[in-house]
């Protein structure tokens, strides 16, 4: 898998993978290490409406967007291949007699 994207700090618990793979924008939102997948329009129809991104925005301003670690692309890559791994099963229980 081919990542690039930049890590977002909004917070000490929580961090915020924006990237590309394979052409394709995605959102991975991480809380106190644990993350989850996003398309770019529901991650941001739902976290920059919210009370707390006026503070994100100004912390943002402050501070840049970090290279994404390979530690964060290793958890990503997680994500995605449990995405995949689950959508397979759920599709093979569609299937079932």
């Amino acid at each position: 898998m081919r990542i690039q994207g930049q890590l977002l700090r909004l917070s000490a618990r929580r961090e915020v993978a924006i990237y590309l793979l394979d052409g394709t924008l995605w959102v991975a939102d991480f809380v106190d290490g644990h993350g989850e997948l996003f398309d770019p329009e529901t991650w941001f129809r739902f976290n920059c409406g919210s009370p707390d991104a006026s503070a994100a925005h100004r912390r943002m301003l402050r501070e840049s967007g970090l290279p994404l670690s390979a530690d964060i692309v290793a958890k990503i890559e997680t994500l995605h291949r449990a995405a995949v791994a689950s959508g397979a099963a759920a599709h093979q229980e569609a299937d079932a007699p």
